[in-house]
């Protein structure tokens, strides 16, 4: 696929997602999602499946999830209240299903995010060397990020190296819930001997102070605890945030631990908190 064709499609395909994140609990179909891609009906779910690795059903479910864990982070909503919000018909088949993503029971979820919050020294504060990695700038809304990881796999795979192997980092600007004011780079620590540059993008994070909190789980329990370390950890810590991008460096692969043993280090710059 040439790729300009492929640029547009994955525009029109971010485009199918957005319309499923600004409204989860909508009885979406084929049909109606197809026509917001301004793609035939008839292939628009195969194209949709081979470009996101997932079906749409998924993608929905997904997203209703990551949207229900916002809300169990963010506000006093029962998991009845919020199962209900996501389309679901009972808190029974909410939490099911819920775990199915997470990893964690919703009450579970919801006493994590609180022990964030209270014990500040889960939380470790140190300085940061510059550092470089390659990958690729994300298009599209947060939710399609896993996508980009895939291309990016995929790339790195047929130059033979082992996905798994490799140090992954994303570089976050902006707020995930703010459209195209967020900005996401996916990349990889590649070895100092490697000579597979050819169609990456070189990205120089840089040094500096940051706010480090280990996530032990599911990749889907990013963005929701970022969430409550900005609201709950961050103004209780005599700090404020840079003007610097936060960092995710994923320690482990899913495909190699089980995963409630995923390991993800958040990363939020520092700078001391003004007293005026």
């Amino acid at each position: 696929m040439k790729t300009t064709t492929e640029q547009n499609y994955r525009r029109r395909i971010a485009r199918v997602i957005e319309a499923i994140m600004v409204d989860p609990s909508a009885p979406h179909s084929v049909e109606s999602l197809a026509a917001v891609a301004r793609f035939s009906p008839f292939h628009f779910h195969r194209l949709y499946r081979a470009m996101t690795g997932e079906s749409v059903a998924a993608t929905i479910r997904r997203v209703r999830l990551a949207q229900a864990a916002y809300q169990l982070a963010v506000s006093p909503a029962s998991i009845t209240e919020t199962a209900l919000e996501a389309g679901y018909d009972s808190s029974q088949s909410f939490a099911r299903a819920f775990r199915s993503l997470t990893g964690l029971t919703p009450t579970a979820f919801q006493q994590q995010q609180q022990s964030i919050a209270a014990n500040l020294p889960l939380v470790t504060i140190g300085d940061r060397p510059q550092a470089r990695v390659y990958g690729l700038h994300h298009e599209g809304p947060a939710q399609t990020i896993p996508h980009t990881y895939r291309r990016l796999a995929q790339m790195l795979s047929e130059r033979g190296l082992a996905w798994s192997d490799l140090t992954r980092v994303g570089v976050g600007s902006g707020d995930p819930e703010q459209g195209e004011e967020f900005t996401y780079f996916a990349g990889v620590v590649l070895p100092l001997e490697s000579t597979t540059l050819e169609g990456l993008e070189r990205y120089d994070l840089p040094g500096g102070r940051y706010a480090c909190y280990r996530l032990m789980g599911s990749y889907a329990l990013i963005s929701s605890t970022f969430q409550t370390l900005f609201g709950s950890w961050l103004p209780q810590s005599g700090f404020e945030p840079d003007d610097r991008p936060v960092i995710e460096v994923y320690l482990n692969h899913p495909a190699t631990v089980m995963e409630h043993e995923i390991a993800t280090e958040l990363l939020i710059p520092l700078r001391g908190a003004d007293t005026t």
